[in-house]
């Protein structure tokens, strides 16, 4: 078997400001409500407003991200979305990235490997494949 790459779909998501845990044992918690937004591709339709980014950061170490959301199909079915992935960039660029600014979108790496959930006979292949998915933060989407 061959493996290769095709996109499949784009997200953007509109975020809530970030809720501030604070600093535990792990690092730096803070979670980041999920507000809504679009899909695109071969699979199109609605971001829900119910979900949230769990974010852990610590300095030097890449910025842990669990994303946990659901969309909504142009058809009406629904997809459950565990996100997992992680965020690096130099401590500067991930102070702005904390603080809600903008970033250039070469200085990050952000990759992530999202697993879908859905009981749409006719999307039953989402649950089937591995898919990797690179992100660019924005002040308010990702």
């Amino acid at each position: 078997m061959e493996l290769g790459l095709e996109r499949v779909m784009e997200l953007e998501i509109d975020v809530e400001s970030p809720i501030e845990i604070g600093q535990t044992g792990d690092g730096q918690r803070r979670i980041i409500p999920i507000l809504g937004g679009t899909v695109s591709g071969r699979v199109a339709g609605t971001v829900l407003e119910a979900g949230a980014d769990y974010q852990l950061y610590r300095e030097r170490r890449p910025t842990e991200l669990v994303a946990k959301y659901a969309f909504e199909t142009t058809d009406g079915e629904r997809v459950y979305v565990e996100n997992r992935g992680m965020r690096l960039a130099d401590p500067e660029t991930s102070q702005r990235l904390r603080d809600g600014l903008p970033v250039e979108p070469d200085d990050v790496y952000f990759a992530s490997v999202p697993e879908f959930e859905t009981a749409a006979p006719d999307l039953e292949w989402l649950t089937e494949s591995v898919f990797v998915a690179a992100g660019t933060r924005q002040p308010n989407g990702v």
